[in-house]
C-alpha cells in the first residue's frame, strides 16, 4: 500500500471515529463544527505536496496557513483533488486556533473591558492586581486575554511556565517590554530638555535601550563590583540595627510603620553605592530630602498603574494621577540631581588633587564617568537606580522578615547557621563569609517565590506568534504573572508553605547516602524476587 493511500485511509478513520471540539472563548459548553470533507481533502493535498517537495521547501510550506497550504499543494501536484462526501467526515480541529478564541472576560461594545478597571463600577481593582491575575488564572486556565482596552493594546496573561520559557528563549537581542506611555511621555516630551536621547533603562526598549545598556553593563553586571561595596553596606546595616534597638517598645516590638524605616535603610544604601554619599536617612534627626525622595517613589509606583490601566484620560487633560506623577518625578529628579552633581564635583576635585580612593569609595556614578566620560549618562543611570532600587530592596527585606516571623522553626535554623558563621559579634562580614550561608540565600529565594517584588513582567510581541496553541498577533502585550505561576502547585509543591529547603543544593554526603539507599533497595528487590 502506498504512503499516500495509507495517509488517506488514516485521515478518514480519524475523522469518522472522533468528534472534533472547538473551544469557546466565553466559557460554557463546547460547540461541534459542521461536518465537511474539505478538512480531510486539505490534509491529503498537504500530504501529496510534502512528499513531492524538495528538501528545504517543506519548512517554508509549514509557515503558510491552512488555505495557503491547500493552494500550494494544488500548485505543486498540478492535479485536482476530489472532496470526500460531506456526510462521511467531520471538520478536524485546526492545529493553531485563532486569536479570537483565546479565553478571557467578554468585552462590551464600545468600551470593551476598560470598564472593569474603572472606579466604583469596575470589577478589577488596580490596588489588587495580584487578585485580578489569580482570578483570571482560575477562571480561564493557562492563558487569558483582556482585550478591548481603550488606548491600550490587548493584555495576554500567560500562566504556563513552559510557554513563558519558550517566549524568553525566542526573543531577540533587544526585547520589547510593554512600555509605559506615561513615563515615555515624561522623558521624551515633557522633560526632553533634560533627558534628550538618553532615556535610561526604565520604560525604554529597542536601539536606545541597547545603546544605554552597552555603556553600563560592564560595570553593573560584574559580581566583583557588588563585592566591593560589602564593607560600607555593612556599616549602614549595623547603624540600622542600632536604630532598631531604639525603636523597640516595652513589649520589645517594632512600630507599625517599620516598612518606612526599611525604606530609609534601602535609600541610604543605594545612595552610598551610587553616589558615595550618606544621605542622612538613619540619623536621629532624619533627613527632609530623604523623606521627599521616599514619598516621590511611593507616588510614582501608585500613579503608574492608575495611568496605564485606566482609560488614558491624562492624554486629553491632566488628571489627578497624572499631576501627582509629574510632580513626584520632578521633585525626585531635582533632589537626586542635586546630590549627583555634588558627587561629580567632588570626584573632579579629588582627581585634580591626585587623591587616590579605595575601591569601596568609588561610586557607580564615578565608575561610569571614568569609563564613558558621559556625565549625563551616569546621572540618568543613578536616577534609575534610585527609582527602582529603593522600593524593591525594602519590600524584599520586609517580606523575608515577615516569613521568618511566621515560621519560627525556619528562623531558628537560620539563626543556627548565622551562629556558626559568626561566632562573635566582632566577626567580619565579607564575601567569603556570605558564601557560607546557603540557608540565608534559600530564605530570600523562597520569599521572592512566594511574594516576588515585581508581580509580573511582559513583552510586546514584535511579530505574530503561536502561544499555547493560539495565534497571537504582533503588538499584543504578553504578561508573565510571576506571582501566580510561582505559587502554582504544578511547579512548586505546597506553594503556600514557606520551605527554603527546596532551594538548597544536594550535598555530596546526601548524594552518597541516596546512592547507598538505592543500592540497598535494589538488592532487597532482587532478594524478594528470587
Amino acid at each position: 500500500m502506498s504512503g499516500l493511500r495509507k495517509t488517506s485511509i488514516a485521515l478518514m478513520r480519524r475523522s469518522t471515529s472522533s468528534t472534533s471540539i472547538l473551544p469557546h472563548s466565553g466559557g460554557g459548553g463546547a460547540v461541534s463544527p459542521p461536518s465537511s470533507g474539505v478538512g480531510v481533502a486539505t490534509e491529503i493535498e498537504k500530504s501529496i505536496a510534502m512528499q513531492r517537495l524538495r528538501p528545504g521547501e517543506s519548512a517554508n510550506l509549514k509557515k503558510l496557513n491552512v488555505s495557503q497550504q491547500a493552494v500550494a499543494a494544488a500548485a505543486t501536484t498540478k492535479a485536482t483533488t476530489t472532496a470526500l462526501p460531506a456526510e462521511a467526515v467531520t471538520f478536524p480541529t485546526a492545529a493553531v486556533r485563532p486569536y479570537s478564541e483565546v479565553p478571557g472576560p467578554y468585552p462590551l461594545p464600545l468600551i470593551g473591558n476598560s470598564w472593569r478597571f474603572a472606579p466604583l463600577i469596575g470589577t478589577y481593582k488596580i490596588s489588587d492586581l495580584d487578585k485580578v491575575m489569580n482570578e483570571l488564572h482560575v477562571n480561564y486556565g493557562k492563558m487569558a486575554k483582556v482585550g478591548g482596552l481603550i488606548g491600550h493594546p490587548d493584555l495576554l496573561f500567560v500562566f504556563d511556565g513552559d510557554e513563558i520559557r519558550n517566549i524568553f528563549k525566542k526573543e531577540e537581542a533587544m526585547p520589547h517590554r510593554p512600555s509605559m506611555p506615561s513615563l515615555r511621555h515624561y522623558k521624551g516630551d515633557l522633560r526632553r530638555d533634560f533627558f534628550g536621547d538618553v532615556a535610561g533603562l526604565i520604560g525604554v526598549h529597542g536601539p536606545k535601550w541597547e545603546a544605554f545598556r552597552q555603556e553600563v553593563q560592564h560595570i553593573l553586571l560584574q559580581p566583583q563590583t557588588a563585592k566591593k561595596y560589602i564593607p560600607p553596606l555593612n556599616d549602614i546595616a549595623s547603624e540600622f540595627m542600632g536604630r532598631i534597638e531604639l525603636m523597640r517598645d516595652e513589649k520589645d516590638e517594632l512600630p507599625a510603620n517599620f516598612l518606612h524605616e526599611l525604606y530609609k535603610w534601602a535609600l541610604e544604601s543605594v545612595g552610598r553605592v551610587s553616589l558615595d554619599t550618606r544621605l542622612g536617612c538613619l540619623s536621629p534627626e532624619g533627613s527632609e530630602e530623604a523623606q521627599q525622595i521616599i514619598e516621590a517613589i511611593n507616588t510614582f509606583f501608585w500613579a503608574v498603574p492608575e495611568l496605564e490601566l485606566r482609560m488614558p484620560l491624562w492624554r486629553v487633560y491632566p488628571t489627578k494621577a497624572y499631576r501627582s506623577f509629574v510632580k513626584a518625578l520632578d521633585q525626585f529628579t531635582a533632589i537626586c540631581m542635586k546630590n549627583i552633581g555634588k558627587t561629580m564635583d567632588k570626584a573632579d576635585a579629588d582627581e585634580a588633587r591626585g587623591l587616590s580612593k579605595s575601591e569601596a569609595d568609588i561610586s557607580i556614578v564615578e565608575r561610569i564617568v571614568r569609563k564613558t566620560g558621559n556625565r549625563k549618562l551616569a546621572a540618568i543611570l543613578a536616577l534609575d537606580l534610585f527609582l527602582v532600587g529603593v522600593d524593591t530592596t525594602s519590600v524584599a527585606a520586609s517580606s523575608t522578615i515577615y516569613q521568618l516571623a511566621k515560621n519560627p522553626d525556619k528562623q531558628q535554623r537560620l539563626f543556627d547557621e548565622l551562629q556558626k558563621v559568626f561566632p562573635s559579634r566582632e566577626a567580619e562580614i565579607n564575601q567569603n563569609v556570605l558564601e557560607q550561608m546557603p540557608y540565608l540565600r534559600a530564605c530570600v529565594k523562597e520569599t521572592l517565590r512566594m511574594r516576588p517584588v515585581v508581580i509580573a513582567n511582559g513583552r510586546s510581541l514584535q511579530s505574530d506568534a503561536v502561544i499555547n496553541g493560539y495565534h497571537v498577533p504582533k503588538g499584543t502585550h504578553v504578561i508573565f504573572p510571576h506571582l501566580v505561576v510561582s505559587n502554582d502547585p504544578a511547579y512548586f509543591p505546597e506553594p503556600k508553605r514557606f520551605l527554603p529547603e527546596r532551594w538548597l543544593k544536594q550535598s555530596a554526603a546526601d548524594a552518597e547516602t541516596r546512592v547507598v539507599l538505592c543500592l540497598l533497595l535494589q538488592q532487597s528487590k532482587n532478594w524478594l524476587t528470587k
